[in-house]
This record gives structure tokens, sequence and C-alpha cells, in this order.
């Protein structure tokens, strides 16, 4: 066992090492036998001088005590993790050997410690500048700072070190705060997020950066290399190395201490303000070190995340443990060092002062102590007198005889044999008189020992009392008939005269200045204008108006032979002179001047001044014993130079002391104390005991082999006795009752033993389930306590024996998974937070713990009586499975009063199936106290969603609620309850409480599951089974804002007949006249009971209760019966409760009714409609779904107003490209495309639109087409848009040529919730090309659309929910899933599908589904009008029409499909291909379009579309496109963009050959050639209908003989041409055409020369030559005159 200690915290370094083993006693207890305590050794064992000794030495007790037990730690083995004693501070545990306690108290003591040193530095600034000059101080306190500055800052200033630090310093203070409840959680991981953001800083300051710098990368970055290590360990390493800098380099210390010896003149304190300033420089490197830490807690919590099993990283992480515990180490020793060297107080001409911080006289020192005067005089006589130097040389000797004859004598009124006297010490140079550096003075005490009698002449009101008014000094001789004599009084000789011991030293008043010399050679004298009064002001009388003189023992006296009067002739130093230098003079004070009756009551006061006679060594001595106290056997001495023992010894001042101690047997050792004993007269008496070791202090120290401890400490400057105070101890032992572990039991000290009577408190760890001790033959239990830290704790009172503690445990270290113990099954405990007063629940075994709290159940906890009024929150959704028990059951929550806040998580897995009781549910009763009306002060369920199941065994059972059995005035908040109940014969069931008894409010919350009935049942509700009043209770019942989403059904179960109520609100409600709110509710389940409507109502069954509060309720019209059942006044208002379509719900509608048109934030429904989310069918309890508003039109919208409309006008693919990050921004924007466009073989990432931002603009294709291009989304689906609002449409629009792959992928969409309509997926086109990208030749079959999906994949879409019409599907879709699904124009439709046809080639595996239009017919989803003429359809299974439909679907009208395919009357009508390839076909279809305009029509050509009947588009009209120069007309049904474009035959083509062959034949010549095409403005073909008329007007050629050709189907064909020489022809298709004329005479000859080439005739030849050159000359002739003509 080991001990802990929380009362005061010896370890502040606790945080700082990797196993925190330090705390050095230990108990092991096993199961046989009680075991007693063991020691562990500690690193810092010696036989001198130990560290944490000089520590305490010196007074910096918080930097002692934190590296002693860093030093410690280093001796642990094996390996830990650094834990951040910050999370552990606010988390609690004890995994790394740390409490919960010891951390809070560390963190507290940390942050205290920096903040007391800094306000005692403050402190003595603000001292110390109100008595410096103020350049004298600034001039000192920059030369501090700038040490400071060289010592830490600049170490701090570097790679971002300084800015960390105070980073971790707000981290540590955030959660201070948070653990007294001043701040919350988000504080704290602010602040420590602003730390590791410092971190980042650091490494960059270290000249590192981040590429693509994702938090991932600058984790692994910063925590898998050691470059912030090596940045703070450098940092630390020079902080350490300016603590031991070379002698003749100045420190901070020496800094500290320069500025000390100008500020303060004595050493005490300027020994206070060198040890703040050391503390403070020490606090800085140990937070250094402690943010270092940090670091590497927040390292080892990564790697446990990323790297748990990567055995190289965790190499790493021992390496650098084991690198932080040595810097640990060298800290210590260095800290050591420092402590154990010189500091240079002072550089002067004069010399230089060194001291050690031993050699200090501590303020414990700088007392008032009570002196014996060694040769005191109650009285002087003349014989006295006649031998005082000054009266000798006054009168000659042969007048002394008259001294005797007048009666000289003094009393001794002021002075006694012991005077009290201020120790006063200052640092000088130290020399072979002076070794010790210190000179001692004595000034004297003002406030003496008296009788109270006594006090006025002490301290009189008067300026200056009468004891201490310097005519004390003298005693006047009053002669008769003869001169006076004042002379020296006896209290003059006795204080200035004599020799003062204070034990062992020797003092005596100064002769003269010279020998106080040092006394005023500081730095404060000169800053204090070298006043010594100003100087000595805290030990002079400072009433108003005093003069103090210091009186030296040297004095004259001054007697006149005459009558005159003779006076004494003191000398002294004034102290309101001011005395430039160290060096005071001295003055003469006659004893006139200060007679009674000439002070005029402004009397002058004395002081004097001691000063040490040195001994031989030149050292102040001073007498130290041993003593023992208390009860029990204890041994103390001190160890002399030679090694013996002493129990007593004169030793130098500021000298080591050895101690050595131990205790025998059961002794307790309480303390060793120093006692100082400053008063001769009573040298036994303690003036004043400081404590150098407590208990606990004592139990950190490591005793040798014969049990001794060894303790240092300086010898004081007091005569002092060391105490060692024991007491008879009795021990603790601990044994386990059922099974032992060796950390059951913690006891809260360091020590073995304990003495009677003594509170003797324990920490027992978390197996721990009860702790007990006999007293006699009775057994004890003690009461175990949760405190505030989160330990479990205890305490009792330690009898006049030994005592053994029994404990009953369960496992030491659970092995929870999902919070329930693999190995005892345990509960994991919820985390309790303090600040909150809740129960933290993240895991099912913590879910099952906190009921077991509420319960008082401790059969798998700790848990020893109920909370029923305790609060919980989730912190995260949970289950409530048991791994190592499938069918573990809930054990529900009983009688609760508290508050549970689900925070908006779920809990699932619930599961009650053997329930045989009444009040059922997860919680069984909810209960408040029946007067009280604050709602927030009642029991609370709120925020959460239940998942699970109830099933009754009995055969009767009452009250069963999903979430709640019954409640009593409680308060139930947006609870959303999907528990399915099941059973025999229940009285009262609710989805959600299964019977209100009073005053209940359910408000914002739902209820989804299933409730399965015997038909014997009474009162089942979907959020509320049965209503009562108890009438205990103030105020009513109240259910607000609820909905139904259940199913109630029910079963006929044999001899059972009852009939009860049921509806989809309340079953039950039987309030009478009563108040009821029952108000802004909606059922949009179902309840079927079809035999039984008359006992059911679609909100409320039985409803008896007053009318008023019920409103403003909707159902779903599909239900059969009226909102409430039977024929009475509340049944037949049907303003109460209004029937509802699912269309109207889906509108907005209700939403906004259910909000009373209330929009303005505070309403409780919201609803996605047209807002770019994914649109809800029903008002929803979310508000981050949209705020439903009504437009003046009477439509819904989530926009108060109707959006301004962006349209872009699409005409390159790389606008096209754009559209999907347009939509992000605004998914309502239009789109219009201007020509088609060519994909150029690009790929598309990413999609228009998404789940979370649907479209709901308007994307008008125009009749245009996109093509050539690929789709592969980065998100794993893939289509061209993502999602299609509601409000979103998609129309008269094409794509073709595409590879589309995804998990999901469709040819236009993935998710459709609007309108698709005149589209086009594919291409259906054959024969051969040249691919304009590749410049290859190919078949136009490969031009199509071809869709990969894994899963899904459809020709147009992959889910239809909204509308997709006239809607062509030429893709070939492929899910290559094993299970996948395809569809021709939808994988799943639940929307409508009208006017479509796809031919595209569908294909699956062998367990995958396959439809011609879609692949899965879902729930209300429609086929109207459409044909399926796949060439092949394949998977496992297939329909021509659809591949499976639920029984829910809608209907399916008017289908067709290629009798070839698979198919049923179900499916539609099967045709052969040559009825399909039919105008009969064709004008079957459009029988069924006829009146319908939203419905195109179809068309039919035998050469288009294989055939097969087309969807005629919409922007198809009769167009006459006219080419005037060629005489060209073009007439037809085509696109109104349409342009008629000639493209002249070149000589070479095939048919223009044809053409002039067939010319020359008829003797006529090719007059013009060209082939006619359709086209859109970016000359792309453009489509047309039906047949064209095609028209040539030669009336502008003269002449005669022409004719007109065109070349059709290889074949040449001659048209007629009428009188208005015009020739016209219907086609199918446009075809070439040539126009040939009669020959001219020249073309004659030239034929003619031709055909004589080849027979050799040359004088055909030579003609043809000369008419060329007369043709030549000609042409010659006429450019001349042309030009000739223009120049004129």
């Amino acid at each position: 066992m080991k001990r802990r200690i929380s009362k005061r915290i010896i370890a502040i370094g606790i945080s700082l090492c990797v196993a925190f083993s330090i705390m050095p006693l230990s108990v092991s207890a096993e199961a046989e036998a009680a075991a007693p305590a063991v020691k562990q050794n500690n690193l810092w064992v010696s036989t001198g001088k130990t560290f944490v000794n000089r520590i305490y030495t010196v007074g910096v007790t918080t930097c002692g005590s934190a590296l002693v037990r860093i030093a410690g730690a280093t001796e642990s083995e094996g390996f830990q993790k650094v834990a951040s004693f910050v999370n552990k501070w606010i988390c609690g545990g004890n995994n790394t050997g740390q409490t919960l306690a010891e951390i809070q108290a560390l963190c507290n003591e940390i942050l205290n410690e920096v903040k007391i040193v800094d306000q005692h530095l403050k402190e003595y600034d603000a001292e110390i500048e109100n008595t410096l000059q103020k350049i004298q101080y600034t001039e000192a306190k920059n030369e501090l700072n700038q040490q400071w500055s060289k010592d830490i800052d600049v170490y701090e200033t570097a790679g971002n070190v300084g800015n960390t630090l105070s980073a971790y310093e707000d981290y540590m203070k955030a959660a201070q705060l948070y653990m007294d409840g001043k701040t919350d959680m988000n504080a704290v991981e602010e602040s420590k997020q602003k730390l590791y953001d410092n971190f980042i800083e650091v490494y960059k300051a270290a000249g590192n950066s981040f590429e693509n710098p994702t938090d991932e990368k600058k984790k692994d970055a910063i925590f898998c290399n050691d470059t912030i290590d090596g940045v703070f360990k450098r940092s630390i390493w020079s902080m350490i190395n300016a603590l031991n800098k070379p002698s003749d380099e100045k420190n901070y210390a020496d800094a500290a201490a320069q500025f000390a010896y100008r500020a303060y003149g004595f050493s005490g304190d300027q020994y206070n303000y060198i040890v703040s300033s050391i503390d403070k420089q020490f606090m800085e490197i140990i937070k250094m070190e402690m943010m270092y830490q940090e670091f590497i807690a927040q390292r080892g919590d990564y790697f446990e995340e990323k790297y748990p099993d990567d055995e190289s990283k965790w190499e790493s992480y021992a390496a650098w443990t084991n690198d932080l515990n040595k810097l640990n180490e060298d800290v210590a020793k260095a800290m050591d060092t420092m402590l154990d060297r010189e500091i240079l107080v002072s550089d002067s001409t004069v010399g230089s002062i060194r001291m050690k911080l031993d050699e200090f006289v501590k303020p414990e020192d700088m007392v008032s102590v009570r002196m014996k005067n060694e040769n005191y005089h109650e009285k002087l006589t003349g014989e006295f007198y006649e031998n005082e130097q000054p009266i000798i040389d006054a009168f000659n000797e042969g007048y002394l005889y008259l001294i005797e004859e007048y009666g000289w004598k003094s009393n001794a009124d002021v002075i006694t044999p012991f005077v009290n006297f201020h120790r006063i010490a200052v640092p000088t140079p130290k020399t072979e008189e002076n070794p010790s550096g210190i000179d001692i003075y004595y000034i004297f005490d003002t406030s003496q020992p008296h009788d109270a009698e006594e006090d006025w002449a002490w301290n009189s009101d008067d300026s200056v009392p009468e004891n201490l008014r310097f005519y004390q000094f003298e005693e006047k001789i009053d002669l008769t008939l003869a001169r006076d004599q004042h002379i020296p009084s006896c209290d003059f000789i006795n204080l200035t005269k004599e020799n003062y011991s204070d034990g062992q030293n020797q003092f005596s008043c100064a002769k003269n200045t010279a020998e106080f010399q040092s006394l005023f050679a500081t730095g404060l004298f000169s800053a204090l204008s070298s006043i010594p009064g100003d100087y000595l002001s805290e030990y002079l009388l400072t009433k108003k108006d005093t003069k103090t003189y210091i009186a030296l023992s040297d004095y004259d006296f001054d007697y006149h032979d005459a009558w005159a009067t003779s006076y004494t002739i003191f000398h002294v130093v004034d102290t309101t002179g001011q005395y430039p230098g160290s060096s005071l003079e001295s003055s003469t004070l006659s004893a006139e001047k200060i007679q009674p009756d000439k002070s005029a009551g402004a009397y002058s006061a004395y002081t004097v001044i001691l000063k040490n006679r040195p001994q031989e060594d030149g050292y102040y001595k001073t007498k130290v014993d041993v003593a023992t106290n208390g009860v029990g056997d204890t041994e103390l001495e001190m160890v002399q130079e030679d090694g013996t023992t002493c129990q007593e010894n004169i030793v130098p001042s500021g000298k080591e002391v050895t101690l050595r101690f131990k205790a025998e047997g059961t002794t307790v050792l309480e303390s060793l104390t120093l006692q100082r004993h400053n008063n001769t007269e009573n040298p036994s008496e303690v003036t004043s005991e400081e404590t150098l070791l407590t208990k606990d202090q004592i139990a950190t120290l490591s005793p040798d082999e014969e049990g001794y401890y060894t303790y240092t400490y300086s010898a004081p400057y007091s005569n002092a006795t060391f105490v060692l105070n024991g007491a008879v101890g009795y021990k603790v032992y601990v044994k386990g009752t059922n099974q032992s572990f060796e950390d059951a039991i913690q006891l809260d000290s360091y020590v073995d033993y304990f003495e009677e009577g003594e509170n003797v408190e324990f920490y027992v760890s978390d197996n721990v389930k009860s702790v007990g001790y006999y007293e006699g033959n009775t057994y004890k239990e003690l009461a175990l306590t949760e405190n505030y830290e989160g330990d479990r704790k205890g305490s009792f009172v330690m009898p006049a024996k030994d005592i053994t503690l029994y404990y009953n445990a369960v496992c030491k270290e659970h092995s929870y998974d999902n919070g329930f113990c693999t190995k005892c099954g345990g509960y994991q405990p919820a985390d309790y937070n303090e600040s909150t007063g809740s129960y933290e629940i993240g895991n099912g075994g913590q879910m099952f713990w906190f009921a077991a709290l509420v319960n008082g159940d401790g059969e798998h906890t700790l848990i020893q009586e109920a909370k029923p009024d305790a609060h919980g929150v989730l912190v995260s959704d949970i289950s409530l499975k048991n791994p190592a028990d499938e069918n573990y059951e809930w054990k529900p929550i009983g009688e609760f009063k508290g508050i549970f806040d689900g925070q908006n998580h779920t809990i699932s897995d619930f599961s009650m199936t053997k329930v045989n009781d009444q009040s059922i549910g997860f919680f069984q009763n909810l209960m408040s106290d029946p007067n009280e009306t604050d709602e927030a002060k009642k029991a609370t369920l709120k925020n959460f969603t239940l998942n699970g199941t109830i099933v009754t065994t009995a055969e009767v059972a009452s009250a069963v609620g999903g979430v709640v059995g019954t409640t009593s005035g409680g308060v139930i908040r947006r609870v959303n309850s999907n528990v399915n109940i099941g059973s025999g014969l229940i009285y009262y069931i609710g989805g959600i409480v299964g019977e209100i008894n009073a005053a209940t409010s359910i408000e914002e919350s739902t209820y989804s599951g299933k409730i399965v009935l015997d038909y014997s049942f009474y009162g089942v509700g979907g959020i509320v089974g049965f209503v009562t009043d108890d009438d205990t209770y103030a105020g009513g019942t109240k259910i607000k804002d609820c909905a139904n989403y259940g199913l109630i059904t029910y079963y006929k179960v044999e001899n059972h007949g009852g009939r009860g109520y049921s509806g989809g609100i309340t079953g039950q409600v039987a309030l009478g006249e009563e108040d009821f709110i029952l108000s802004d509710c909606y059922n949009y389940g179902s309840v079927l009971a079809e035999e039984w409507k008359e006992i059911y109502g679609a909100i409320s069954g039985y409803c008896a209760a007053k009318k008023d509060g019920i409103k403003n309720n909707y159902y779903l019209d599909t239900l059969p019966v009226k909102g409430f059942l039977g024929e009475a006044e509340i049944a037949n208002d049907e303003e109460l409760a209004k029937a509802k379509t699912a269309e109207q719900f889906k509108s907005g509608e209700e939403a906004y009714l259910l909000n009373n048109e209330v929009t303005d934030g505070s309403q409780v429904w919201y609803q996605n409609i047209d807002n770019g989310e994914t649109p809800d069918a029903y008002p929803v309890l979310d508000d981050t779904h949209g705020t439903v508003y009504r437009w003046e039109d009477g439509t819904y919208s989530n926009y108060e107003k109707e959006p301004v409309e962006e349209t872009y006008e699409i005409r390159t693919f790389e606008e096209f490209k754009k559209i999907p990050e347009i939509v992000k921004k605004n998914n309502r924007a239009n789109f219009k495309l201007m020509n088609t466009i060519f994909g150029d073989g690009e790929t598309m990432t990413e999609s228009i639109g998404s789940a979370d931002n649907p479209y709901n603009g308007t994307f008008d294709g125009q009749g245009y087409y996109v093509y050539r291009f690929d789709i592969k989304s980065s998100d794993g689906n893939a289509a061209l848009f993502d999602t299609i609002g509601a409000r979103g449409s998609v129309k008269n629009f094409a794509a073709f040529y595409q590879n589309i792959e995804g998990e999901k992928a469709a040819g236009l969409a993935i998710v459709n919730y609007g309108l698709i309509d005149e589209c086009i997926s594919g291409s259906n086109l054959s024969g051969p090309f040249t691919d304009q990208l590749t410049h290859e030749p190919k078949n136009l079959t490969e031009t199509t659309t071809f869709v990969k999906g894994t899963s899904m994949a459809g020709g147009v879409v992959v889910e239809n929910k909204g509308v997709i019409r006239n809607t062509a599907n030429y893709a070939k879709a492929t899910a290559s899933a094993s299970d996948g699904i395809a569809g021709g124009i939808a994988v799943v439709n639940s929307g409508t599908i009208e006017n479509c046809m796809s031919i595209g080639a569908l294909s699956t595996k062998e367990n995958g589904i396959a439809g011609g239009i879609v692949g899965k017919l879902d729930k209300n989803g429609s086929i109207q009008i459409a044909y399926s003429a796949q060439t092949a359809i394949e998977g496992g299974t297939t329909g021509a029409v659809f591949g499976t439909k639920e029984e829910t679907a809608g209907a399916v009208n008017n289908t067709y499909y290629l009798d070839t395919l698979s198919g049923n009357e179900e499916q539609g009508t099967a045709k052969t291909a040559a009825e399909m390839k039919s105008n009969a076909f064709k004008e079957e279809l459009n029988t069924l379009v006829a009146g319908n305009e939203e419905l195109c029509s179809w068309t039919w050509n035998s050469t288009k579309n294989q055939g097969y009947p087309r969807i005629l588009s919409s922007l198809i009209t009769e167009v006459e496109l006219v080419n005037a120069s060629k005489g060209v007309t073009v007439k037809g049904m085509m696109h109104k963009d349409t342009k008629l474009q000639l493209n002249e035959l070149e000589k070479k083509n095939d048919i223009y050959q044809a053409f002039k062959k067939y010319a020359e034949k008829a003797d006529k010549q090719v007059l013009y050639s060209a082939e006619p095409t359709l086209v859109y403005g970016d000359e792309q073909p453009a489509p047309y209908e039906g047949n064209l008329n095609v028209k040539l007007d030669l009336s502008k050629y003269r002449g005669k003989g022409y004719k007109v050709l065109v070349y059709r189907n290889n074949q040449i064909e001659e048209l007629e041409i009428d009188k208005q020489m015009i020739a016209s022809k219907d086609v199918e298709e446009m075809v070439p055409f040539a126009v040939l004329a009669e020959k001219s005479e020249i073309s004659k000859a030239v034929d003619h020369i031709k055909d004589t080439v080849k027979t050799g005739d040359n004088s055909s030849v030579i003609l043809l030559f000369g008419i060329v050159v007369v043709a030549g000359i000609v042409a010659g002739g006429v450019i001349y005159w042309r030009k000739k003509k223009v120049k004129k």
C-alpha cells in the first residue's frame, strides 16, 4: 500500500516524473494474514547534508520539496506513460501513482507559490521604492531586471518558449478555476488548445515548416521527432547553467543579493529578499520542467491514439522519458550546488562581500535578546568615581578626597542586571579576524520588561518616557554652601562601561563611532541621506519631537574650582544629524543641557550600541544542545567533526550542525523542532520555536543501516535546543476478506505508526466495497464517502493498540468493455462533474451504474445507498449491450426525482423481454414533490433518443411506457422513443409514458416504434397510454408539440376479447373537468384496428377532459377515423384535430400551423422544404432544419421572401465545370445551355448539389447537349447531379458519350426530389465516325453513356423521389456488386415516372436486381406511360419494367415492354419488336398522353431510334431555313435555333464524282454541289423530327437545261423542276445534292482539245495555246484600264 499526502504536499514535483512512486511506504495485503508497512529507499540518502535539508534551511520550501520528489521519482523501475497532471487533476485517477488529492494540492501549491513569491517581491519592491531615492531605486532595479533577462528571459524569448510557458500557466490556472467551479470545461480545453498551438510555434521557430498542414500532419511532426524536446531541454539547461556561473560572473542570486544589500541594511531582511528571488528563479525552472512534462504527456496521448502498437515509437518515447528523468536529477543537483555557492553581496573598492546563504543571519535570530550585565552595579559611591579617569583628569589627585567628603553616590534607577537588546547583523568582507563575514551588534531595546505600575516610566504619552530620557545618565550631587556636581549616573556606567553577555559572546558599548562603522557602511544608510535616526528608526524611540542620542562609553568631566557647577560631558552621536559616508562623527552633550528644568518638556532620549568582542577564532558562538520530548523511545544526538556524538556543544553560528536521530519500536516521530533561548536571565526559557521537520517530512528521509536519520542545519545565532518530539504509536494492517490487492487501502500518511486518539484517514481503491475493523468481537464498518475530488475516503480514530482494517473488494483493475467489467461484471462508475452536480455517462455500463446509484443497488457497484435525486447527463451516444452477455437485460431506474439530460444523444439496445410487473419502462417512476410548481426543480427527462424493446411475459401487466412506466408531477421534454412494445394483456401502454397519475408535462417529444398487442388492451397511445389526475398535485397535465410516427397494431388471441381505447397521441384520458392541455401535436403514424374503428381516434381514444386546452392538432388523412373517438362534444369538434394529406404535411403547411404561425425563432417545429437541405416529409423538432414561412400566394417555403434568382448562361465546358461551385453558394441558381458543349474528354469529380445542399434551381438545356466527358465523383457516388431538391428541375437536356463510375452511379442524378423533364441520357446511334478528340475511327455505338456502379447503377437516376417525365434512357447501366441493383430510368423509385422510355442495356450479378424502367419500385412509387425495349436485362431478379416491387408501391399503368424481356401482366403489356417499331405504337402512346399538357407527344421514324417511337420534345417546332445565295430552303420540325449549313462537296469526294459522271453522260457540267446539314450556332448537329421539305430555287440562273440531283441510298435521283424553276423533295434526312447546267463554249473547246490530245493532233494544242494567250491579253487589258480609271 502506498501512503499519500494530501494535508501538506511534500512533493511539488510530482507531476514532473514518469512514475510517481516516491511515496515511500507500502502495505501488501495478503489473504492469509494482515501485512505491516514496508519501507522503500529514497534516492537522496546521505550521511551529511541532504538536499531537502538545505532547501528547508534557506526557506525555499516549495522548490526544495519539488526537486526532492523529482529526484526520488527517477528510481521508478519499468516503463509507464507520463501523465498530464492537469488532466489528472481534472479527470482524477491514479494509474501513474498519482491521486486526485495530490494533484490538486500540487497544482494549487505551484500556483500559490508563484503567486506568493511574486506578492512578496512586489511588497519588498514597494517598500524599497519608498525608502530609496527614485534614481537609486530605478538604477538598482534595472540591474536586477537585466540579470533576470540574462539568466532567464533570454532563454524563454528564444524559440517561443516564453509564450508557451505563459500558455502553460494559463492552462494550470484554467484547471484551478474549473476545479473551484468558477469556469467550465470549455475554458480548460481552450487553454489546452492554446498551449498546443504554442507547441506548434516552438516547432516552427526552430526553422521547421509544414507541407499541406493538416492538424494530423502537425501532430505527427511535433510529437514524432525531438525538435521541441531539444528546445525545451536547451532552455532548461541554459537556465540551470546560469545558476552556477564561474565566480567571476554574476548570476541572478548575486544580482538579487546586491539589490537587497543596497535596499536593506541588515542580514535578516537581505536574506528574505534573496531567498524570495531564488525561489522565483527556481519556480521558473520547475515550471519549465512541468511544461516539458506536459508536452511528453500529450505526446503519449497521441501515440496511444495513432501508434498504439508501434514498438519503435514507444522505444523513442521511453528514451525521451528517461531524458526527462535525468534532466530532473540534473536540475536538482544544480540547484543544490547553487545553494552551496558563495553569493556576491557587494563588490566595492573597500572589499567584496561573499556569503553562502547558510551564513546569513536568519530573521528568526534578529530578535530582542535579554542580556546579562557581567559587572552590574546596584549603586556607585565616591570610591568608584575616584577611580574614573575623566574624574581624575578633572580633579587633581590632591582634591579627590573631596568626592568622598561630599558623599558622591548614584543608584541604579533604570538599568537592571539583565537588559533587552535588539540583535542586529550586517554582512561585511570576510577577514582573518572575522571569517564569518558577519558583524553582530546589539541596540538598546526601548521596550524593557517592567512592572505594570512602572508602565508610565517606559510607555508614557510624553514625547520621551521617563526611563528613556537622557538625563537618566547624569546624577546631580547637590551640595550645601558649595558648587553642585553633575556626575555620570549609575545607569550610565552600567549601560556603557560594563560587559554584556548573550550567553556565549561578550559585548560592550562602543567607545567611538569607528567601532560600529560597518553597521552604517551599507547602501541603505547612504540612500537615507546618511541620517542614523532614519536608518535605525525600527530600533529607536520614534515619538514626535524626539531626539535620540547614541551614547558612547567615553565621557569628560568639566570641573570648576570656583562656585560654578561642574557637569559631565557625554560623547554622543546625534541620530538626527547627517553623516555622509559611513563614518559617523561624535559630538559632546553637557549634562547642563539635559536638566529636567531646562528641557522645557522637549526631552532627549538615549540609546547605546553594543559591539561584539570577538573570540580567538573570530566566530560568533552559540550553545546548542539536543533533547527529546513526549513519550516513546527516541534518540537524538549531535555528530561532531571527529565523528563522535554529543548532547551539547558550543559551535560557531552559521556552521552546520549534523543531527542523528531515530525512534525505537512503535514510537512515532512527530517532529523535529528548534527552540531558541534568548534570555540569559532564564537560559532555559524558550523564546521562540520553529518546526524543522514534520512527521511527514521525516518519513521522506531514509534511515541508515542502524535506523538513524541524518539531518543537517546551520547553527543559529541564538542559543538553541534541537528537540525530537515522539509519541507511542500503533500500527495499521490491512487484510482482504474475499480477495486481496496490493493497493486496496492507502493511508493518508507517510508514517508507520499512529498515536492513540489520532484521526487516521485512508483512501480506498475503486474495487473496495466496504472497510471495517473489530472492536473486541464487534465488527465496526467504516463509512466511505466520496469527496469533491472524486476519491472515496474513510477515517477512524486510532485506538491504543495495533489495528487491522478488513476490506471487501471486487476487481483491483477492472477491464471495461462498453463499461462492463469483463472480469467481475461490475459497472464502470459514471464520472461526477462537481461543477454541474451531474454524473456524466459515456457508455452502457455507466448507464447501468447510474441506475444502480438511483436504486441503491450495490450488486455490481460500490454503491451503498440510493440517490433518487441524482442528476445524470449523457456525454455520447451509448449502447446498453453487455459484450459478455448478449441477453443482458436492462435493470430499470426506479423512483427517479432528479434530472436526466441526454444532451441530444441516443441510447440504443435497450432491452426488457422478461417484464412481469407494473410501472414498466426505462424509468419506472418519474416523481416530483406534489407542491412543487417550478418546472426547473421537478423530476425531468430531456434531450435523448431511446431505441429498444419491451416484451411483457406476464399474463396481465400495467403501465408500460417506452421511456417511463408512470409519472407524477414530472417533466419530459425533447425525448424521442423508438421502443417497440409487445405483450399479451396490458393496461395503459404508451410509446413514451404508460400512465400519467398527476400533473405531468410532455413537450417536444416523439414516438416512432411499434406497439403490437393482443386484442385485449386498455388505453394505448403513441405518446401516453392513460392520463388521470391526483388531486394532491398542483397544476394539470400538458401534452404539447408532440408527434407520433409509430405503429399501433393488434393480433387476436383465443378467449381474449376485451376492448380498450387507443389513439395516435393518447389512449385514454380520464380527467373529467380537470384542466388538460393537448395542443400542437400530430399523428403521422398508424393505428390499425380496422374491426374496431369505434374505439380509437387518430389523436386520442376516449378523452374526458376540459375542451379548452385541446387545440391545433393534426393527423394523416389515411386513417379512416376522426381525431377523437365517440360522439361526444370533443369528438365532433373537427377544429380540435384536422386530417391532412401527405402532400400537405410535406408542403410545410402543418409545420407553419403547428407553430401557430410563429417564425421568429421561438417556434418549435421546423421542416426542410426548399432551403437546399434534404426535404422533410413532415415537421421535425430540429432547429437545424428550416423555418417554415407562408408566402402571399399561400405556398410554404424556408425563405421568408421568394429569393432573387440568378441565371447563368453556359457556353463552354469550362463554364459547365464551375456549376457545382456556384451551387454550393446558391443552390437556387438557374442555368441555361446556350449551345452544345464538347467535354474534351475531361473528367468531372464533383457533382452538382449534395444531400446536404440539394439543387433547387432550374437547369435548362434548351435542347442542347453536353458530350464526350466522364464523371467520377470524389465522394464515392457519381452523377452529373448528386441531389436535385424538391424545387429543383432539370429539363431539355441531353448528355452522352460518357463513362460514369462510382459506388452509386447514374446518367443524370443520384437522388431526385424535384423534376426531370425532357431529358436524354446516352445516345442511340450506330455507324462509323471519327473521334473528334483522338481522331480515331470508331462506331457511334460507343458514344452512348456507360454507367458503372458498384451497388447501384441507373440510366437516369439512382433514387427518384420526385417526378421524371418525357425522358429517354439509352445509357448502359451495370451494377458490379453481387447484390447490386440497376434500373433504366431509376434504380429505386418512390416518386413518379411518366411518359418515359428506356432502351439501354442493364446488367447486375447473380444476386442482383434489374428492371427496364426501375430496379426497385418502392413505397408510393408509380410508373405511368412508359416502355422498355432493352436488348438485354441481366441479373438474379429481373423485370422488363421493374425488378422488384414493394407491397405499398403505387400504380403501374400503361407500360409496355419488348416480349423478349422477362415480364407479366403486372409489368405491363408485352409487344413484339415489330409491334413496337411501328407508327401504330406511336399513335397508341399519343392517345395516352392526349389532353395532358405536361406530357410530350411521340414521333416515329423507321430509320431513327432503332425504329422505336421517340418522345417529341416541346422545343421542336416547324421552322423554315433559307440559304438565299444558293437558293436552298429547308422546312420541317426542328429546334428553333437550328441553322442550315451547306458544305460544298470536294472534287475528290465520291459523291461528287458520282454527280460529275452523271453530268458527263448527260453532256452537262456540275454547276454546284453540296451536302446540307442542320446545325446549332456552334455547328454541332441539331435534331429534327419527321420529314423535311427541301427546295432549290433555280430561277436566278439564266438559260435552260438545268438538272437537280440528290444522292440517297447510294443512288442518284433526278428531281423534277417546275415552271417556276423550283425543285423540291420531302426527305427523311438531309442528303447531298447537285445542280447541273449546260456546258459553255469554252468548256466544249477544252473537252475537244482533250480528246485530240489523246489522238496526237498537235495543231489543236497550238490552237489551245493561242486561245490562252488571247485570253490572257484581254484579261491584262481589262486590269490596266480599270487601274487607270481609278487613278483618274
